[in-house]
């Protein structure tokens, strides 16, 4: 049977079934988060290398983005499967590459870990989002925060489970592990998911239409460049704010928990529950934007990143680590809420056709966010076991830009309307 001539309750049990193969593969996939986990072992082997090891991060962050760019057109030009094995190869090549070459030099990290592991990692997000969404034409925000939720979660899960493994066998052969399970993961999902069928609206709403005819509609608004547009560059800086408060967080949490005076020995549990509403987030804020749309939920985010900042920077100046704690873990929701709302927006605001080159663009705040981090902290302070009048300021200058975020939301929330009701009034 082919896509086009599936039954309402066919669609129905495949997409809930590739949302559920999607979410666990990005779970694997989201150990690129995990690289504190990865970088305690090889610290051990080459104290030398510690002093990079952030960049090694953050230039793993930059992969991720700019790759998903390349997968779009790699997408475009063949398919999302041949994509995912692309991606399968590359990943899997940097983790081996990264366990039998680290001994070469600190630039093997960069060079295997961040760029090949760290572009596999991007290439496979776009193109499974992109394949599994499809699926999910009525509830965009809920598909995109479960298939992200995995990715999440995955510091949390894998990445406990890695560090585990350090412990009883060497660094090296736990890398290859991951190589191994990671590929076999991505190359399933590519043979077993199929793309959705062009009329899916049509069957889900048990509307008449002949396969011929069930090509998604676009408006001339929504086929416009999405790099042209007002109000993608109004998203873009609450995306990049946002994520940057999230970063300076997570990044950090474990320390800056010590240094207002919380139990070393139970700052893994700060850590953890950070990991766990940052998956669970995902899942939340999509369905807040099934149900509310997009403008609320940016709301939202933007005035719990102010809140959040505040608090932090209030713990670090007056050493109250409960403060701290509550803080810590709110942030990670407007933080988990970026990626699921890139995903959601690009869907809604540009449709379906060129979904995949758009969330790459999209997506790019998160280099942004990175660079905005990495700036802020490099001129006035940075996360320590002992607190310091500069991470009072670095919270408190992120609680500014979050005020200029929830501005910035305002401003696209009114553009953004003008373009939907017009893409409404095209399409009908």
């Amino acid at each position: 049977m082919s896509t086009t001539e599936l039954s309402l309750a066919t669609v129905k049990s495949r997409r809930m079934l590739y949302l559920v193969f999607a979410t666990l593969t990005l779970l694997v996939l989201g150990l690129i988060y995990a690289w504190s986990i990865f970088a305690s072992p090889l610290g051990t082997d080459f104290p030398a290398y510690q002093g990079l090891f952030q960049q090694v991060f953050q230039v793993s962050m930059f992969a991720f983005c700019v790759s998903a760019l390349f997968g779009a057109q790699l997408i475009k030009r063949t398919s999302a499967k041949l994509a995912i094995i692309v991606a399968a190869v590359l990943l899997g090549a940097g983790f081996v590459l990264t366990a039998v070459g680290a001994g070469w030099g600190v630039w093997t990290l960069f060079v295997f870990y961040s760029i090949l592991a760290g572009s596999g990692c991007g290439i496979a997000y776009n193109a499974i989002i992109s394949l599994v969404n499809p699926w999910w034409p009525d509830r965009i925000g809920f598909a995109s925060g479960v298939q992200m939720m995995g990715f999440g979660l995955a510091s949390l899960i894998f990445g406990s489970l890695a560090e585990f493994l350090f412990g009883i066998i060497p660094w090296q052969a736990v890398f290859v592990l991951i190589a191994v399970v990671g590929m076999a993961v991505m190359v399933a999902l590519a043979l077993v998911v199929k793309p959705a069928p062009a009329n899916i609206d049509q069957i889900l709403t048990g509307a008449a239409s002949s396969a011929a005819s069930g090509a998604p509609k676009a408006s001339a608004t929504q086929q416009q460049g999405i790099l042209t547009t007002k109000v993608f560059w109004l998203y873009c800086v609450w995306a990049t704010i946002v994520i940057a408060c999230g970063l300076t967080l997570i990044g950090t949490a474990k320390q800056g928990a010590v240094a207002t005076g919380f139990d070393p020995g139970l700052s893994f549990l700060l850590v953890g529950l950070v990991s766990t509403l940052n998956g669970v987030g995902r899942v939340i804020n999509g369905a807040l934007f099934d149900r509310f749309g997009l403008v609320p939920v940016m709301v939202v985010g933007a005035v719990l990143a102010i809140v959040t900042m505040g608090g932090l920077a209030l713990a670090f100046s007056t050493l109250l680590w409960p403060v701290y704690v509550v803080a810590g873990i709110l942030v990670a929701f407007p933080y988990s809420g970026v990626p699921v709302m890139a995903s959601a927006y690009a869907r809604q605001r540009y449709g379906a056709v060129g979904f995949a080159k758009n969330l790459g663009i999209a997506n790019l705040n998160i280099a942004s966010a990175a660079l905005l981090n990495i700036v802020i902290v490099a001129l006035f302070g940075s996360i320590t076991t002992t607190a310091d009048a500069g991470d009072v300021t670095v919270y408190g200058l992120l609680a500014v830009l979050a005020v200029v975020a929830l501005l910035f939301a305002l401003l696209f929330g009114k553009a953004y309307r003008t373009d939907l009701a017009k893409i409404q009034d095209e399409l009908s």
